[in-house]
């Protein structure tokens, strides 16, 4: 089984889940409530709004919802049954991070254009080209969050402990490294350069402990 074929069925069976109904749903619905209820905003669009109050929600969720779907399906014994199978232990692993990581990023794009055209119908106007950056932080979180939780499942059998690192693990380690740039250390670009390397880094450590734990 091709890795693009295992990533299609990913992309598949999370975007039919409750947590996908929560990105695509409730992001939006609680960016607007909590523009709505908000004073002193400066001004500030609903999209530009909508862009920070995504970008540890939504990598929140999907790397607990990856940590323990790995967790769950390792102590289920799902893996042991790809082992008699054609499949590269590494495609397992690759293709679930993908899957998730594209499924926040389609989600947290949906949120942004949801709230662009409340910003056209109250005012006239549409603030996409001030979405570059906060975009670009989704999209760094998400992967540095998710590589984090794909180390998580592939280490630890407990959901409560996969849970528990995940949070205090990978999304506090996203929100720092975003935090470099939001601080003017470093720009946006090179922010989201570090965070994809780290994310590269963890992702291939985790299939190589990943490929001899199935192996074993």
């Amino acid at each position: 089984m091709s890795l693009g074929l295992l990533f299609k069925d990913e992309v598949n069976g999370f975007y039919r889940s409750k947590v996908m109904i929560a990105l695509l749903v409730g992001m939006p619905v609680i960016a607007v409530l909590m523009y709505l209820l908000s004073p002193d905003l400066g001004g500030m669009p609903l999209a530009a709004f909508t862009a920070v109050t995504i970008s540890s929600m939504a990598g929140l969720l999907a790397s607990t919802t990856l940590s323990v779907s790995i967790i769950n399906e390792r102590t289920q014994g799902v893996y042991d049954l790809f082992l008699v199978r054609p499949v590269k232990r590494s495609h397992l692993l690759v293709a679930k991070y993908l899957a998730v990581v594209a499924c926040v990023v389609a989600a947290a794009v949906l949120a942004l254009l949801v709230a662009s055209a409340y910003d056209w119908s109250v005012q006239g106007t549409v603030y996409l080209g001030e979405l570059g950056q906060p975009t670009l932080v989704v999209m760094t979180m998400a992967c540095v969050s998710c590589a984090v939780a794909v180390l998580v499942g592939t280490l630890v059998r407990s959901v409560l402990l996969g849970v528990i690192l995940t949070i205090y693990g990978g999304n506090q380690l996203s929100a720092v490294i975003v935090l470099t740039s939001l601080e003017n250390v470093v720009s946006t670009e090179t922010s989201a350069l570090i965070g994809l390397v780290l994310a590269a880094v963890v992702l291939a450590s985790s299939v190589v402990l990943f490929s001899r734990k199935v192996s074993s």
